[in-house]
């Protein structure tokens, strides 16, 4: 296997697995006071993933080139998005991008949804995901990718097309909220 090919497969899996760290706190904080692990072991666990996470996000932003951490990033987003509840929301509304954008809008505030024609201006007003909320304090931005490709899931399941998916700001770089714009 190719320098290359094996980095980008590493990466994937890493962020996979990193990912899969973060994703159920409770249940894995559970399973450690069942096994009599104290809330100092588990703070020791947890600062150690969070630092692996930022070590495989910074290597990545190092090693990997532009193209491929989009797609890699992008990749996790999707398939983040098909596990969530909200898919199933995305699913009922198949063809009418307006009613998924309405209880979507009814969730989060209007003010963060407007559906123009073949675009909508999507945002958020805080970050939804789990690994910035439970995850490293400083992630790169190539992190945000991962919700584009979280919005283009939701977006080609609802529309059944593809769609173009622009990351505009990010939380996580700064910004006072998460702005997208889609494109059908």
């Amino acid at each position: 296997m190719k320098r290359k090919d094996f980095l980008k497969k590493a990466c994937a899996l890493g962020v996979a697995g990193g990912a899969t760290a973060f994703a159920c706190p409770g249940a894995a904080a559970e399973g450690r006071a069942a096994s009599g692990q104290t809330t100092q072991e588990e703070m020791a666990r947890r600062k150690f993933r969070e630092a692996w996470v930022a070590t495989l996000m910074k290597n990545m932003e190092e090693v990997v080139d532009a193209e491929t951490r989009a797609r890699l990033m992008n990749a996790c987003g999707r398939d983040c998005a098909r596990r969530s509840s909200l898919h199933k929301t995305a699913e009922a509304c198949r063809g009418d991008v307006p009613a998924f954008a309405a209880k979507v809008a009814a969730m989060i505030g209007g003010d963060f949804i407007r559906v123009e024609g073949d675009v909508v201006h999507w945002g958020y007003p805080r970050c939804y995901c789990e690994m910035v909320d439970e995850g490293p304090e400083r992630l790169p931005a190539t992190y945000c990718l991962c919700s584009a490709g979280w919005v283009q899931e939701m977006f080609e399941t609802v529309t059944g097309r593809p769609v173009h998916v622009e990351l505009v700001r990010s939380i996580k770089t700064g910004a006072p909220d998460c702005r997208f714009v889609v494109r059908f």
